[in-house]
């Protein structure tokens, strides 16, 4: 079907992904809630997505996570689809960072199956090690994992880098992430019954452009761009997604 093709991109749909950020963990006893509304743009297919999320660190080494997003998608009628429309819980994910040493970090998330249709229908795991410097006004981030889930959507390996910026009053940043999967074979019903049948390709880019402010001491708003691009993403009569997004961070 149609929308199982979309699934494809499910897991990227959160707050974030790779276990919240590729920083090291919070300070024991500390930790952070957020908010997020963002839109995912691919026509035909559009909507808006909503997701919450909360970490905390319960030992010095230790970090755990949970993120729950909620997609609200529609698929517009003349692009020989149908009209149809799908909402509810997208995949619901679960993490554990642990602190190896000053700037080095391993992540290992869990992602369960969603009730919308849009959504990924089964389990998935994503492990990896990250690898972080502090400069005086620079961050650069590294990471590098691997994501095991279905052959034919979720399963590649995938690394990538980040620099934040850091001014008096705000931060801006940019990452890259690259994926590298299995070529699938793809079939996309319309939903007259017509189907098609294409070799798809499993490598993907990527961009995350943003800003970040802090509000209070304890909170953040954090607004960012998501481009995608490869031929992951290229699928007949569909546009290679992105996403925009604002999130608000509250620190506890």
């Amino acid at each position: 079907m149609f929308k199982k093709t979309i699934a494809t991109f499910a897991l990227l749909t959160a707050i974030s992904y790779a276990s919240w950020d590729n920083l090291p963990i919070l300070q024991q006893g500390e930790g952070q809630t957020a908010g997020q509304i963002g839109y995912t743009s691919m026509d035909p297919v559009s909507g808006p997505l909503l997701a919450v999320g909360v970490r905390y660190s319960p030992l010095s080494w230790l970090e755990i996570s949970a993120k729950a997003p909620f997609g609200f998608f529609s698929i517009e009628g003349n692009k020989g689809y149908g009209d149809s429309n799908s909402y509810g819980i997208m995949n619901v994910q679960f993490g554990l960072k642990f602190q190896l040493s000053t700037g080095f970090s391993l992540y290992a998330d869990g992602y369960l199956p969603g009730s919308n249709d849009f959504a990924q229908d089964n389990f998935a795991g994503d492990f990896g090690l990250q690898h972080s410097n502090l400069f005086t006004r620079v961050i650069w981030a590294k990471y590098l994992g691997y994501m095991l889930g279905e052959a034919q959507s979720n399963q590649y390996f995938h690394f990538g880098t980040e620099l934040d910026f850091l001014f008096s009053s705000f931060s801006i940043y940019a990452s890259l992430d690259i994926i590298i999967g299995e070529e699938a074979q793809r079939y996309n019903c319309n939903m007259t019954g017509i189907c098609s049948h294409d070799e798809g390709g499993g490598n993907g880019i990527i961009v995350d452009l943003g800003f970040k402010i802090p509000l209070t001491d304890e909170l953040t708003l954090d607004a960012a761009v998501e481009i995608t691009g490869g031929s992951r993403f290229n699928i007949d009569g569909v546009d290679e997604p992105m996403i925009f997004s604002a999130a608000l961070f509250y620190n506890f």
